[in-house]
């Protein structure tokens, strides 16, 4: 077990998605039949679900793939990740590895390595300590396939980590004039908008990690869930190049310290009673 830092810690947590990443260098003569035999692969046993022991890695489904983006920190660019326009012929798709329960998915693409968790239903929200160490044991099967496959070595470039949060109407706010009392680190307050009345929402805030380690992006936005119901959703991604030796793991970690700290700070003390921010 990792030795586990002391953060803010809820017990209730509106998260409903987390996802640990990585994005590497493509790979030369990696296709989509490759995408079938890494499932293949996944089937013998490789990579236990971790919610049952009954569970497997039974769904798939299809996707378009995820440009590449750089986290850049040239003068000229102050913000904002710098993605690859792709233009060419290439017909590659992001594979989707759902568990049986759908609480687990592994996505792969010629470039990109990711493991989600997934909220379904009303079980207890898996932390990070439990979720980064199935990526870890992914990482290793996903090399060990390449060297089978006799296709090279893996080659990261990006570190990523995302937090997905559903802040539902009727929880901690009732009308969109208490947003601000929800989300004070982003909103101001609405009632200084005279005449008018806010209805909905959407923003998004760029932070540098410092010392240029990686990004901080920020999404907020008034949505509605496919069940109809009505949410904010805050979207917390951190990214950063892997270079000059940094080590993927250390990096993650960064990553998802820099987010719940974020959170934490961007949150209200009101919020954090109904969510149960722990001492």
């Amino acid at each position: 077990m990792m030795p586990v830092e002391k953060l803010p810690s809820f017990r209730s947590p509106p998260v409903i998605e987390t996802v640990l990443g990585v994005q590497f260098d493509r790979i030369p003569g990696f296709g989509n039949g490759h995408l079938g035999a890494f499932w293949a692969h996944l089937k013998t046993g490789l990579l236990a679900v971790p919610s049952d022991p009954g569970e497997s890695w039974s769904r798939v489904s299809d996707a378009p793939p995820i440009d590449a983006a750089f986290e850049r920190f040239a003068d000229d660019q102050a913000w904002g990740p710098e993605s690859a326009l792709r233009m060419s012929n290439d017909l590659a798709s992001r594979l989707q590895i759902r568990s049986s329960s759908g609480e687990f998915m592994i996505q792969l693409q010629n470039g990109r390595l990711h493991y989600n968790w997934i909220k379904t239903g009303q079980q207890d929200y898996r932390r990070y300590q439990h979720v980064r160490p199935q990526f870890e044991q992914l990482l290793h099967v996903f090399r060990a396939f390449l060297q089978d496959q006799s296709l090279g070595a893996l080659r990261p470039n990006q570190w990523e980590v995302t937090y997905v949060n559903h802040i539902p109407r009727g929880s901690v706010w009732q009308t969109p004039s208490d947003w601000h009392l929800v989300l004070p680190g982003l909103l101001g307050d609405p009632s200084e908008v005279t005449h008018a009345r806010i209805e909905s929402t959407s923003g998004s805030w760029n932070y540098e990690i410092p010392e240029r380690m990686g990004r901080l992006h920020v999404n907020l936005r008034h949505a509605r869930t496919e069940a109809g119901e009505e949410v904010l959703r805050l979207t917390l991604t951190a990214r950063g190049p892997l270079a000059n030796g940094a080590a993927l793991v250390e990096s993650l970690d960064l990553g998802r310290r820099t987010i719940v700290l974020a959170f934490d700070r961007i949150t209200s003390e009101q919020s954090h009673v109904a969510w149960g921010r722990e001492p």
